[in-house]
């Protein structure tokens, strides 16, 4: 059986497997397009993807619907959404101290006693007929309270540090929902880096097999070379253990994207199979425009409103050295089987406080708030040069990885162009299908390089604009359209 025969039994058995996974049809429709001119018609009408493995546009997951699952499913994100809530409470408690406080007290009093009113010898006070003078009487009262503090530094320092701390809080999250994104695209672009290794593997395989299979045949007509036959054979193992490595590891890429997105995960097959044309140039100022948006990042500005939380709370406990005022008023009721007890109250009054000694907790305190304010300073001047650190190695990377690309393209284009001239010069009979072959496998590798090169490169992409503090879903459509083109222009 000819070798092309042989790959289109081939194909039409996989055609027939309803199993088949989405990335092992492919490959072998690649390797058909490598035969001569005159069997296309046929391989065309062979790589028709089986039914049972068709994705419907439903089923695929793009970067922006998986952050859509994620911040519905993931666990993390839930959390740091509660604990901010509740965070932005401790404004609301703080602002309770400045508002007046009103009680309400209601009672019944029973008072057994000897007085001269309950001494019988006592003939100017004691009278049986009055309910006081049988030493027992029962009274029932109800009252209303009021204090407001009408100065008050401290409560009111506290209350400007409590905002200090929600801040602080806004800043938290942001960065957790930041990260989300980050590990979001993190993981999706493992999962789509991985299902491109398997698919270029397979193509790769497949190639070798073939090349296998030709330079035998050369070797038992007697024309070929034993030791080349050795050496693919030594390729073709190797992309064999590639292969597998490649499907173990998008398995696994697999399983964690969904375990932060609760649904399966279908990648779209245009972009697994187009992924070498995505145009990779995004737009990149220069350094000092990224070290310019430092300050934007969420844990620094998380730190800066730690720090002036910090100086406020310095002011909180100088304040304790200060005089406080307040007003009270009150109304009581009180009705008792003594009339003389039976009475209503109002009180009105202003109360001024001011400390005078407390054992030295004041100035204690003012020191311990002070000692944390350097600290504050310090970490907030460590996470600065520390942002900007990483803001400089992401943006080097950025640029050393795109320069990297530009070469991968040339490679690609060249290695492309050697394929076509071998395809044509088997046409021609002037070079021979191992040619092709050898051409097909190393224009795989040049694809199996971008394909990782470009995975880095976003991900550099995504951790300069983390650090900087404008990674939000935008970029996660800018990227579904990097991929979305890509496929576009595949079709065309």
């Amino acid at each position: 059986m000819s070798r092309l025969n042989k790959l289109t039994a081939t194909l039409r058995s996989l055609n027939d497997n309803k199993t088949l996974s989405l990335y092992t049809a492919l490959p072998v429709a690649a390797l058909l397009a490598l035969t001569p001119v005159a069997h296309a018609q046929d391989a065309a009408s062979t790589t028709q993807m089986p039914h049972s493995v068709q994705l419907s546009s439903s089923d695929e997951l793009s970067f922006s619907a998986a952050l859509q699952a994620a911040l519905a499913n993931d666990p993390e994100i839930r959390v740091a959404q509660m604990t901010f809530t509740a965070e932005q409470e401790e404004v609301n408690i703080a602002r309770s101290n400045l508002l007046p406080t009103i009680n309400l007290a209601a009672g019944h009093r029973y008072e057994d006693s000897d007085n001269i009113y309950t001494d019988p010898d006592n003939a100017s006070y004691y009278d049986p007929d009055l309910p006081r003078s049988s030493g027992t009487l029962n009274d029932f009262y109800w009252q209303v309270s009021l204090r407001q503090p009408l100065v008050d530094f401290a409560r009111y320092y506290e209350y400007k540090g409590a905002e200090s701390y929600v801040d602080a809080a806004a800043f938290r999250y942001k960065r957790a929902e930041q990260d989300l994104i980050y590990r979001l695209s993190e993981r999706y672009l493992a999962v789509l880096l991985s299902a491109q290794q398997v698919y270029l593997n397979e193509q790769k395989l497949n190639a070798l097999e073939a090349n296998l299979e030709q330079v035998e045949r050369e070797l038992s007509l007697g024309v070929g070379d034993k030791l080349n036959v050795l050496e693919v054979k030594a390729r073709r193992d190797l992309a064999k253990s590639d292969l597998l490595q490649a499907k173990s590891e998008l398995n696994d890429s697999k399983t964690l994207l969904q375990n932060m997105i609760s649904r399966d995960v279908v990648l779209p097959e245009a972009w697994v199979a187009n992924g070498h044309l995505v145009e990779y140039n995004l737009p990149v100022e220069d350094e000092a425009y990224w070290l310019e948006k430092v300050n934007q990042n969420a844990t620094l500005q998380e730190s800066l409103s730690k720090a002036k939380q910090s100086e406020i709370t310095v002011s909180a406990r100088n304040a304790g050295h200060y005089p406080t005022v307040n007003l009270n008023l009150s109304y009581q009721d009180r009705d008792s089987e003594d009339d003389q007890r039976t009475r209503e109250d109002l009180t009105i009054g202003i109360e001024l406080s001011l400390p005078l000694y407390q054992g030295g907790r004041t100035e204690a305190s003012i020191r311990q708030a002070s000692a944390r304010l350097n600290a504050e300073h310090a970490t907030t001047e460590f996470t600065r040069s520390q942002v900007s650190q990483r803001v400089k190695l992401a943006y080097s990377r950025m640029i050393s990885l795109s320069e990297r690309l530009s070469a991968l393209v040339e490679s690609r284009q060249s290695g492309q162009g050697y394929l076509d001239a071998a395809i044509r010069g088997q046409t021609l009979n002037l070079r021979s299908q191992v040619e092709v072959l050898d051409a097909r496998t190393r224009l795989v590798d040049v694809q199996l390089n971008f394909a990782n090169t470009l995975n880095q490169y976003l991900l550099a992409n995504l951790s300069l604009h983390l650090e900087t503090g404008l990674l939000d879903s935008n970029m996660l459509e800018e990227y579904d359209q990097l991929f979305a083109q890509a496929a576009q222009k595949s079709a065309l």
